[in-house]
């Protein structure tokens, strides 16, 4: 996964909690006619591959509550978390319902303390929420945690960049040293010599 800041966005009321959410049970009726994958869901709505690719296909046509209760009755059915996260992140933060998201992901890190993807993306998710000091302490501590990685310098300089330009530099030339070829170098070097600040 590609880790990002989300960048300060207005954000409307949470309307609730996603741990508090039953998934509903997608319709089984399939008249003549249907898809193949309808009739498959049909034959057996507990099919929990089938509820996975129904999500993906009510998130692939923007209706991402449809999707989300497809990825949620598909995890009650065994799916992984991990394998179902991922997409439940996706169309909650699509649909800004960045606090569910934000609640989901501090779930998966209490069983999961380690897993550094899920935590880039409650910093992400923090940025979200305009909490930044919130943003700053995850990624400082993936900074810590794991020094050799260019991605929470990157993050941190893009944290810093309005507020604290000296930091945010430091950041930058960092993931430089241990990115030098990285996906973001060459805008990162651009943009540091546009300013004047290239070492």
């Amino acid at each position: 996964m590609r880790h990002f800041l989300i960048g300060p966005i207005g954000i409307g009321a949470i309307a609730m909690a996603i741990t508090g959410c039953a998934p509903s049970r997608p319709s089984v009726h399939a008249p003549e006619g249907v898809l193949p994958l309808e009739k498959k869901l049909a034959k057996d709505p507990n099919d929990p591959k089938i509820n996975l690719t129904f999500g993906e296909s009510a998130e692939a046509g923007g209706d991402y509550l449809r999707a989300e209760q497809y990825y949620l009755r598909a995890e009650a059915l065994g799916v992984p978390e991990k394998e179902v996260l991922p997409r439940i992140l996706r169309v909650l933060v699509a649909s800004q319902r960045y606090g569910e998201a934000l609640e989901r992901c501090h779930r998966r890190l209490q069983i999961s303390p380690d897993d550094r993807t899920t935590r880039y993306v409650e910093a992400a998710l923090y940025v979200a929420l305009d909490r930044p000091k919130d943003a700053e302490r995850e990624l400082s501590s993936l900074m810590r945690s794991l020094p050799n990685d260019p991605e929470a310098y990157l993050a941190l300089g893009r944290l810093y960049k309005e507020t604290n330009p000296t930091r945010s530099r430091s950041m930058f030339e960092q993931y430089l040293k241990l990115a030098p070829k990285g996906e973001e170098a060459e805008g990162i070097k651009y943009d540091l010599e546009e300013s004047g600040e290239h070492p």
